[in-house]
């Protein structure tokens, strides 16, 4: 019975912690990102990581939603698909993408190179998830609304478009 009841008091703090996180303003979430997890200086070092990536292809990622009777597909975000750059695990993709999108964020990085970059958003923080992908790596990014899930669409696709390497910026 106590076993239960702490399960139940664990469950319920994570519920309240992530729904903490969810209502965060989107500077004070990439504040708390760069705290975490980004290391002072490796940003030019994190650069020349991602530089070795080549950007294979954007794709739409889509939310089944179920209204009045009716399924409905919904943009939920993009997923790039890139390769794995030498040495680098998804988890450090990720804290890479995450500490870049935060520095954007916070303005920390000249905005004007990176201005079809998929991973920020003006005002809004983006959901990185990165995962293996038949040795690539397939990057979902997505955003809390449709509105901003299709702005993240649209740079996506034009970064893949026009960029194919993170050195092209």
């Amino acid at each position: 019975m106590i076993q239960h009841l702490r399960l139940a008091l664990g469950a319920t703090a994570v519920v309240l912690l992530s729904a903490c996180a969810a209502k965060m303003p989107p500077a004070a979430r990439a504040t708390q990102i760069e705290q975490a997890q980004c290391s002072n200086g490796a940003a030019q070092d994190d650069m020349r990581l991602l530089q070795s990536a080549e950007i294979l292809r954007a794709e739409p990622l889509y939310a089944h939603v179920h209204t009045n009777d009716t399924d409905e597909e919904r943009v939920n975000g993009a997923t790039l698909v890139i390769s794995a750059p030498e040495g680098v695990s998804a988890d450090k993709l990720a804290q890479l993408l995450q500490c870049h999108s935060a520095a954007a964020l916070l303005g920390q990085i000249d905005r004007s190179k990176f201005s079809d970059d998929p991973t920020w958003l003006p005002n809004a923080w983006l959901d990185i998830d990165v995962k293996p992908q038949a040795g690539n790596f397939a990057v979902t990014l997505s955003a809390n609304t449709l509105a901003r899930n299709l702005q993240v669409l649209h740079r996506a696709t034009a970064f893949a478009d026009t960029h194919r390497s993170w050195r092209a910026q």
